[in-house]
């Protein structure tokens, strides 16, 4: 395997360097003081530094991870604002999350950090994120978007979300939990961390996975299961030192193994089985393995200058055997959406028909293998100086970073006899797809804040150059390159009105790089993004309304391979969205010492083509001037009320999600091109048997709802359905 090592880039996170003490809500939990710069990876500086920054942003810690034992990114980002989810598996092991208007496919149009560091399979050559880290390993989970998210490239039209991973503790701690539930679910997580003298370490495990709650015609498996080991070394020089630095040593190994498919139902299916899945993708399999490797240092000079360098080094392999139609037949969304037309492929699919020997009826089974690498370096340094009397903060940095993506898709025939696959024994096909693209991008950025008595502001910029190259192997073998270079200022400012009440506005350009296969005539994704709102907090309140308008002079479609356009990218046109996020939060005492947490979360989204045009994008196709974006739905939301004592935690929410359309259009929605609106409630008991020990009870989906979420890829996709769990928690110092 080749690889590149580029020193690089700058994400300047001056909360990281210049609040500190903010970062002690992620490490309470663990009884354990933070250990310092290095460790503290947070953008947002954490909850508290939230209300005076010049930007949206939302701050989830681990009670809220924990609270409803979350192992499914999809459900804990509902807990944010402006953020939109299309559902797949109905476990999130492949997420579609979107940020302000964003396409949600695969999550490719936002930035995804794990400690502040890009964490996606190859996010400048092929963004499409097939790996995200395991979120029930996380002590944090910060979303930032708008004008505030310019720092945190490539992606700055929706927003960055970072991963926020345990501290190495100041003393002995660790936890041991155990979790189980419905549909043969388990999750075990094993912690451990330590300091002596000047040097500490962690060592954090998870382990989760279920039986699926699918099932084959077949009667084959449908769960999956996922292994996490991530392992930190650290080191801090004396307090007194002329120079105080840190080293962090971080190195994680994941992989999972899935029995997932893109295969869904016909609609007279889904109604009356919708957990069924066909025969024809007993086979399909998600095979995949991330390892990371990080090297962290800090510098605080006596002259206030501090210094933070991150280098680091991914990779990302995974294979996806699985159904991609009839060989030589009809094409499968075809006779998905017309099974009374084509009633002979659909009994082939569920397999209460042979094939056709005599014609060589055969079933596609393909291996989308590919192969990811990354390798980067980011400086950022943070200055504070007072001129005039303006305190300014000013952030700066550099990133280099290098990024390649290699495909291999080879296919394989299977006769269907007696419900069962048998390979036909063809070795000679030819690849589907057999490429390799790459990118190398260089990033600076620059940022000052500015404190002038009731006045925030805060002016940066961000440069962006990137070039790619793609290589196709197979086929008519294309091979072109492209450079792309893009300025990108933006603005804010934060206004005191009172103490605990202020107002927000901001600007900024948006920026998504096109990928790296990427036709030479496509242009990259660019807005400009305006947002306009107020923020109140008191000791037990919290209220954040905040109205967003994204002006896009092009917005990039971006196929999949499973696609009809195969894996191409389209040039969308002007698009304007528009929207109000807001979130309120309320902790009323009670007598007894119980405490009544209620919160809210919604968000109103209007987002339509200026213009119109025609794609070969499928959800796209005929686009007119007006039609509305597919997949982002009206209103959205979602409300919780607990009750909580020393001992027991109590929470009770409801999910709403309005319909989306799944294809662009206007006017009345068109049966089998959109999906209904579904609520669902959750709720979630703890209590603390001990100081050290608690057991907590879950339930999710109370009232069993079952809706189709999606029809992509391949027809009709469930939900996940009501779900029970029960889990053990010990912590020890």
């Amino acid at each position: 395997m080749k690889i590149k090592l580029y020193v690089g880039a700058i994400l300047p996170f001056a909360c990281v360097l210049s609040q500190v003490s903010i970062a002690e809500t992620i490490v309470d939990e663990q009884n354990a003081a933070p250990s310092g710069l290095v460790e503290e990876m947070l953008v947002t500086g954490g909850a508290e530094a939230i209300y005076s920054l010049s930007g949206s942003a939302t701050f989830i810690d681990e009670d809220a991870i924990a609270k409803f034992e979350i192992t499914d990114i999809n459900a804990l980002m509902r807990d944010v604002p402006g953020v939109y989810i299309r559902q797949e598996d109905g476990f999130g092991l492949r997420p579609n999350i979107g940020l302000r208007g964003t396409s949600s496919e695969r999550s490719s149009k936002i930035t995804m950090m794990e400690d502040g560091i890009l964490i996606g399979p190859a996010p400048y050559s092929a963004p499409a994120a097939y790996y995200v880290p395991n979120i029930a390993r996380m002590a944090a989970v910060e979303a930032y978007k708008g004008p505030a998210a310019i720092e945190y490239g490539p992606h700055t039209v929706g927003g960055a979300i970072n991963f926020v991973t345990r501290s190495v503790p100041e003393s002995q701690h660790g936890e041991l939990s155990a979790t189980l539930g419905s549909y043969g679910s388990e999750k075990y997580r094993a912690y451990y961390g330590n300091r002596v003298d000047q040097w500490g370490f962690s060592v954090d495990a998870l382990r989760y996975g279920s039986d699926g709650f699918k099932e084959l015609d077949n009667g084959g498996d449908t769960g999956f299961v996922r292994n996490d080991i991530n392992a930190k070394l650290s080191w801090q020089s004396s307090v007194s030192a002329n120079v105080y630095q840190e080293l962090l040593i971080k190195a994680g190994y994941a992989d999972e193994m899935s029995h997932e498919t893109y295969l869904g139902l016909t609609e007279s299916d889904f109604v009356q089985t919708p957990l069924r899945r066909y025969s024809a993708s007993q086979l399909d399999q998600f095979d995949s393995e991330h390892q990371q490797l990080q090297f962290l240092h800090s510098a605080e000079f006596n002259s206030g200058l501090k210094v933070v360098t991150r280098a680091y080094h991914h990779e990302y392999d995974r294979a996806w055997n699985k159904f991609d139609g009839i060989i030589n037949g009809v094409d499968l969304r075809t006779i998905l959406e017309s099974p009374e037309i084509f009633a002979t492929q659909m009994q082939l699919l569920s397999g209460t028909v042979d094939s056709n020997r005599a014609s060589s009826q055969r079933l596609d089974i393909t291996n989308n293998s590919r192969v990811y690498g990354v390798d980067g370096v980011q400086v950022e340094g943070a200055y504070e100086l007072t001129l005039g009397g303006w305190n300014h903060k000013i952030n700066s940095g550099i990133r280099l970073h290098s990024d390649w993506v290699e495909r291999d898709h080879r296919p394989r025939g299977y006769f269907m006899t007696a419900g069962e696959l048998e390979f036909d024994g063809d070795l000679s096909r030819l690849p589907k797809t057999l490429n390799r693209g790459e990118a190398t991008a260089h990033a600076l950025f620059i940022r000052d804040e500015i404190n002038i008595g009731r006045w925030e502001l805060n002016a940066g910029v961000r440069y962006e150059s990137i070039e790619s190259t793609f290589v196709e192997q197979a086929g008519a073998g294309d091979a072109f390159s492209h450079t792309q270079e893009v300025v990108m200022p933006g603005g804010g400012l934060f206004y005191s009105v009172t103490e605990g009440f202020g107002v927000l506005l901001g600007i900024n350009k948006g920026f998504s790089a096109k990928s790296a296969s990427a036709s030479p005539e496509v242009e990259p994704e660019e807005s400009i993004n305006y947002e306009y709102g107020l923020r109140y907090r008191t000791d037990s309140v919290s209220v954040d309304a905040i109205g967003f308008f994204s002006d896009y002079s092009n917005l990039l479609g971006r196929c999949r391979a499973s696609d009809p356009c195969a894996g191409e990218e389209f040039n969308g046109g002007e698009v304007d969205v528009s929207g109000l996020e807001f979130s309120a939060h309320f902790n009323h005492a009670l007598s007894g010492g119980w405490q009544l947490p209620v919160s809210v979360v919604y968000t109103f989204t209007d987002a339509s083509f200026a213009t119109g045009f025609e794609s070969g994008f499928d959800i796209w196709g005929t686009v007119n001037a007006g039609d509305q974006l597919p997949y982002l739905p009206e209103h959205q939301g979602r409300i919780s009320v607990g009750l909580e004592s020393d001992k027991i935690v109590t929470s009770f929410a409801v999910n709403y999600s309005g319909e989306m359309r799944e294809i662009a259009g206007s006017g009345e929605m068109e049966a089998g091109a959109y999906t209904k609106a579904l609520t669902t409630m959750d709720v979630s008991v703890s209590y603390a048997l001990s100081s050290d020990v608690s057991v907590r009870l879950v339930g999710q989906n109370l009232s069993d709802e079952q809706e189709i979420v999606s029809r992509r890829p391949y027809a009709a996709r469930p939900n996940a359905p009501r779900m029970i769990k029960i889990g053990v928690k010990w912590q020890f110092d």
